[in-house]
């Protein structure tokens, strides 16, 4: 062990002489040296090393262990695309289920750090949505599993909240149509998201403002049961009897605040 950890430093130091030649090791030294540069977080140095013994040679276990660290140390460099392409690589010929499971949760990650904050578009978002699904259903009991349960409501109340949004800014716009279909969206599609109830508050609320208070006042009949919140159930029966006789200026600020 200490022979192996000497060797290792030898070389390490060889390659910052301007006199070392590539060449003079092999590329099972050239992995250690790669291992070494991760585990000291000099994650451009190792992926300069994994770059280099993947364009020497294809096929063989070094090769293969060098995607599965380049793909880690491409991650550490924030390049989640070709992180992502190498632990799925790795994943697809690789015989050791710790390190696929963990290479498919690391494409899940990938996926996740690349989607947007939810006023920017969320195509990227449902992309990661159905690609750690993707690993949920492939690894139902995997270690890793609450941490991908956990992206997915991330990104679900971040589209939730899109949605949300869209439809308070059509409100205000006094685009009623668009403003509900909006607010249908998230009661249709993103229920268990933290929007649902204040989809259900804003779709009584429209009402109102559209001078229909009787249909705001059904839905409410309709949906009370459905609130998961009781703040939020107790909030919508306050709008109903706060602007049973128009909006007034607290109902004015409520719309444009």
């Amino acid at each position: 062990m200490i022979f192996r950890i000497i060797t290792i430093a030898l070389i390490l130091f060889l390659t910052g002489c301007s006199s070392f030649r590539k060449a003079d090791i092999s590329n099972l030294e050239k992995f250690e040296i790669g291992i070494s540069y991760f585990n000291d977080k000099k994650y451009q140095k190792s992926k300069e090393i994994f770059n280099e013994i993947l364009e020497d040679e294809q096929g063989t276990n070094t090769a293969l262990e060098s995607t599965y660290f380049l793909a880690r140390t491409l991650y550490e460099l924030d390049e989640f695309d070709e992180a992502s392409y190498n632990f799925n690589y790795f994943s697809m010929f690789s015989k050791d289920i710790e390190k696929v499971e963990f290479s498919q949760f690391m494409k899940s990650k990938c996926a996740f750090d690349q989607s947007l904050p939810y006023n920017k578009d969320q195509s990227l978002s449902l992309y990661a949505i159905s690609i750690i699904q993707e690993f949920l259903d492939n690894f139902p009991y995997s270690i890793y599993k609450d941490d991908a349960y956990n992206m997915i409501v991330d990104l679900r109340n971040r589209i939730g909240r899109k949605n949300f949004e869209a439809g308070r800014l059509y409100l205000k716009k006094k685009m009623y149509d668009s403003a509900l279909y909006y607010f249908d969206i998230i009661i249709d599609e993103f229920y268990d998201t933290i929007y649902y109830d204040e989809a259900l508050i804003s779709y009584i609320f429209s009402y109102i403002i559209m001078n229909e208070y009787d249909k705001g006042k059904s839905f409410f009949e309709m949906v009370k049961s459905n609130f998961k919140d009781q703040k939020k159930l107790a909030e919508a029966e306050q709008i109903l009897k706060d602007y049973k006789d128009g909006l007034g200026i607290s109902g004015l600020y409520r719309l444009y605040k």
